[in-house]
């Protein structure tokens, strides 16, 4: 039976593509054979092998103390058949891979996120280079990092998860679900499974998902960026770290948060710049966060309220000493 995996792997599929040629060319020159030798078709013996007994496409046609001679153990007409099929797979991929590169991302990318404009390049070079560059964001609360995150999870393809309740399944199953272009990773610090530290070595290296079943494994392909965000990157582990580009980043001073925290209940919440102000305001004087103005502007729609809510934020806000 033929194993037609074996198209993915690019030697192999060249290997059976110059032998296909070379028996057509036979068949048009009128010859009765169709048999071939590994110079014949650029091939080395151990390629070949592979093809014989791990895939079943070739066969050993004819042996002699000189020549060895190969042939396809299934009809010429049947393999022309999937390497044109795969061919079309492989082209839909790239089109549509070249299409989201440009066309995903909105005109108002970034609109919220004041300063950093050069790590801004930074993530727009990546979303747009042939192959994942990875990027992580450190910095204590308050550096946008976050923000950065936000705006990023608008792009199509995107999924987001965060660090320290990561599902139940795990990375693995988030991959092999959603097949994310962009994989977006808050808290990424505070991960502690190995398994899933382990997914993420291998698909940030190789882009590689390895699925065990029933004693077996197979492997998953993916093109996926991996987007991610960190108080502290000493908790990660140094090799996960390596294969990030990081960026450190420091908090905004509090008249550049009031302006990052309109724009973002103005633009993303549909709130009134009266009360966006007002909420600005209010969370930059206790301390608060873009999180934390979200979370008020949401509930509150009033000065009142905001008042009203702020004051119990403040009054539960500290644990109960034990």
């Amino acid at each position: 039976m033929i194993d037609w995996s074996f198209l993915e792997n690019q030697k192999l599929r060249g290997i059976v593509e110059r032998a296909l040629q070379h028996v057509k060319k036979l068949e048009a020159e009128g010859k009765s054979w169709r048999d071939f030798e590994l110079y014949e078709i650029k091939a080395n013996w151990w390629d070949v092998r592979e093809l014989i007994y791990e895939y079943g496409i070739f066969e050993i046609a004819y042996k002699s103390r000189s020549h060895t001679y190969y042939k396809f153990a299934v009809p010429i007409e049947e393999v022309e058949k999937r390497l044109n099929e795969y061919k079309l797979i492989l082209e839909d991929s790239i089109e549509l891979e070249e299409n989201e590169k440009v066309s995903d991302i909105p005109p108002d990318f970034w609109d919220l996120i004041e300063g950093y404009d050069d790590v801004k390049e930074v993530f727009l070079a990546s979303l747009r280079a042939q192959e994942p560059v990875h990027i992580l964001l450190v910095g204590p609360p308050g550096t946008a990092k976050s923000l950065m995150l936000m705006e990023v999870e608008r792009l199509s393809g995107s999924v987001f998860i965060i660090g320290g309740t990561s599902t139940k399944a795990g990375i693995r199953d988030v991959l092999i679900e959603k097949k994310p272009r962009i994989l977006i990773i808050d808290e990424i610090d505070k991960i502690s499974k190995p398994d899933d530290i382990s997914v993420l070595l291998t698909l940030m290296e190789s882009g590689r998902v390895i699925v065990t079943k029933h004693g077996g494994h197979k492997e998953v392909k993916m093109k996926t960026w991996v987007f991610a965000a960190a108080n502290i990157a000493r908790r990660m582990p140094p090799e996960l770290l390596d294969r990030f580009q990081v960026f450190y980043l420091r908090p905004y001073d509090g008249d550049t948060l009031k302006r990052v925290i309109m724009k973002c209940l103005m633009k993303r919440e549909g709130k009134n710049e009266e009360l966006a102000k007002y909420v600005a305001e209010k969370v930059v004087s206790m301390g608060g966060t873009v999180r934390d103005a979200i979370r008020i502007a949401r509930i509150a729609a009033s000065k009142e309220e905001v008042d009203k809510l702020i004051s119990t934020i403040k009054k539960y806000r500290q644990p109960l000493s034990t």
